[in-house]
């Protein structure tokens, strides 16, 4: 049959790079998914977040230019709310970390607090669903 193996070494990379589907300004340290075309934008309100834009991501990355996303380990995610210690983080409407609610996917674990809005902060990116 075919090989359907590229190699049989294992990819352990904490990032992926992709092509950006659209304009993004500032997206660094915000929450990133593919769309519908396999193609990577910004996370929106408690959805399936992909991981993390990373901290060298230009101020503004236009429509077809390559990305580079963090999908495991600790990253940097910027709050849009006040966050405790090992709360359950989700996606704001701006890609920004929110406790998560019932029914928003998990995308990381705050490993530190902060008191508002617009603080970066560390996360343990862990993907593990949606939150019942």
């Amino acid at each position: 049959g075919m090989n359907m193996f590229i190699s049989t070494g294992i990819n352990d990379s904490p990032v992926i790079t992709g092509v950006a589907a659209l304009q993004m300004v500032n997206a660094a340290f915000h929450a990133a998914k593919f769309d519908v075309n396999g193609n990577i934008a910004p996370a929106g309100a408690g959805e399936n977040a992909l991981g993390l834009f990373i901290a060298t991501t230009p101020e503004t990355v236009n429509a077809g230019e390559e990305v580079t996303v963090q999908i495991k380990d600790i990253g940097l995610w910027v709050t849009g709310d006040a966050v405790a210690a090992g709360d359950e983080l989700t996606s704001n409407e701006n890609g920004a970390a929110v406790p998560a609610g019932q029914g928003d996917y998990v995308t990381a674990i705050a490993l530190e607090a902060a008191p508002a809005a617009g603080q970066v902060i560390k996360v343990q990116i862990v993907k593990s669903g949606i939150r019942p």
